[in-house]
């Protein structure tokens, strides 16, 4: 096995992965021969970022990841990372299992990107037409799916979104509270910087969607 260290220039990048954030300043190369199933050797390299954390000198080596794992967030130079690219990276890191578990995640990396003075673009910088999606104003629809099951009524969001869903409760009542409190911890983790609605195809839900617009005109003031 050999070795190889490729230092970059700068600016430098700053990168994620798995949770952790820091300064690409070099790359470690790993060249090793290994044995294929038909009995002949072939030569295989792995790239493994070297990387500067805010609060400490030197290098380190993230020996498990490669940089194919990584999310480059932003250059050295601006420090500023598109809101949505941020939504869409938790989610396909972590997935969702609950809207807790995928809130603190998202809190949790939020404030790892403040600590190395890395801060949300602003939206105004952000072109309106991103692919094939036209962001009017900044408006983000949810689309919410309901399901009773076991006495209890589910929703959770259709999959599209960049803030995901997911709750339960046993009344109506309860139903819109939690969403109503998911609702204010999304918007509000922004700053305010979308304007989040919530939407639904079922009828027999819409008077609770409808209660939550209304309730957020109060919450505005």
């Amino acid at each position: 096995m050999e070795t190889q260290i490729l230092n970059l220039k700068e600016p430098y990048e700053y990168i994620h992965c798995n949770g952790e954030v820091g300064k690409h300043i070099a790359t470690l190369i790993v060249y090793e021969t290994v044995k294929g199933e038909d009995g002949s050797y072939k030569l295989e390299s792995h790239s493994h970022p070297i990387v500067k954390y805010w609060n400490a000198p030197g290098g380190v080596v993230w020996n498990n990841a490669e940089l194919t794992d990584c999310d480059v967030l932003c250059s050295d130079d601006d420090k500023e990372v598109d809101i949505f690219f941020f939504f869409r990276m938790v989610r396909r890191n972590w997935g969702i299992e609950n809207e807790t578990d995928y809130l603190e995640k998202a809190r949790s990396l939020y404030e790892t990107l403040l600590d190395n003075e890395i801060k949300f673009m602003d939206l105004s910088a952000i072109p309106k037409f991103r692919g094939t999606l036209l962001i009017k104003e900044y408006n983000h629809e949810i689309l919410l799916v309901f399901e009773e099951k076991e006495g209890k009524i589910l929703c959770r969001d259709n999959g599209n979104s960049q803030y995901p869903i997911y709750c339960e409760a046993e009344t109506r009542e309860e139903l819109e509270d939690k969403l109503a409190d998911l609702w204010y911890d999304w918007e509000h983790f922004t700053d305010r910087r979308v304007n989040i609605h919530f939407k639904t195809d079922q009828k027999e839900y819409e008077e609770i969607i409808n209660q939550i617009e209304l309730d957020r005109l109060t919450w505005d003031q």
